[in-house]
């Protein structure tokens, strides 16, 4: 009896040897799927990169936190300001600047830029600049203020502005009575905004031995402009 025992026995073994062995296999080939996994010495590299974010992340925000500091107040348009115009304290507001330069003006001075005349137009909200104002009146120097009105079709359809240089034409003959005017002001006979069809009323600085004869051209209707230059600097036209 102890032969078939043994056989039985053996064969159990074998079965259990086979078993251990395939388990054996199966945990290496699963070893073998898994990722390697990170070496330990990436983490210190790590570390320090995250050390050296914060503390450029709280220099920046020093330095940043200095320029706001550093800003200083100078001097806005409140809202446009058309070449030509006395300054008033109306028309002055104060903007922080950080980066400011020669030209700009601090607002602890705009008691100093009230009655200055603006030479060219000043937009809202643009930072005035004391190469836009003049410490003199535009009237002066050789030029005088004279007033005319021009019937539509004696200047050009889209109207005309402060700081427009302008020829003045004798419409009997065509000749040319001024050549050298500069529009302090103009606006619509109608007096609508951008409505040039009625005519217009026009502020023009013209030399002083010529200001007769422009008035009395524009007393007789006999006056037409012709534009030779835009927007130019009040005075220096």
């Amino acid at each position: 009896m102890s032969a078939p025992t043994d056989a039985r026995t053996a064969r159990r073994r074998d079965r259990d040897a086979r078993g251990t062995a395939s388990t054996r296999s199966r945990k290496r080939d699963a070893a073998r799927d898994r990722l390697p996994a990170a070496p330990r010495e990436r983490r210190p590299l790590l570390a320090a990169l995250a050390v050296i974010l914060i503390v450029g992340g709280a220099l920046i925000a020093g330095l940043l936190a200095m320029r706001m500091d550093q800003r200083e107040e100078m001097l806005m348009a409140a809202d446009t300001i058309e070449a030509g115009h006395e300054i008033e304290l109306a028309d002055l507001v104060s903007a922080p600047v950080s980066a400011t330069g020669s030209a700009l003006i601090p607002a602890s001075r705009a008691n100093t830029v009230v009655g200055m005349t603006a030479r060219v137009q000043i937009s809202k909200g643009e930072l005035i600049q004391t190469t836009q104002l003049s410490e003199t009146s535009p009237v002066g120097d050789g030029r005088t203020l004279v007033g005319i009105s021009l019937e539509a079709g004696r200047f050009p359809a889209g109207g005309l502005s402060a700081g427009d240089v302008v020829t003045i034409i004798d419409i009997k003959d065509g000749s040319s009575a001024v050549t050298r005017a500069q529009v302090l002001e103009a606006a619509p006979s109608s007096g609508t905004a951008g409505d040039w069809s009625s005519g217009a009323i026009v502020s023009l600085l013209v030399p002083q031995e010529e200001a007769g004869s422009t008035a009395t051209l524009g007393a007789a209707g006999n006056a037409a402009v012709v534009v030779t230059a835009t927007h130019q600097p009040i005075g220096g036209g």
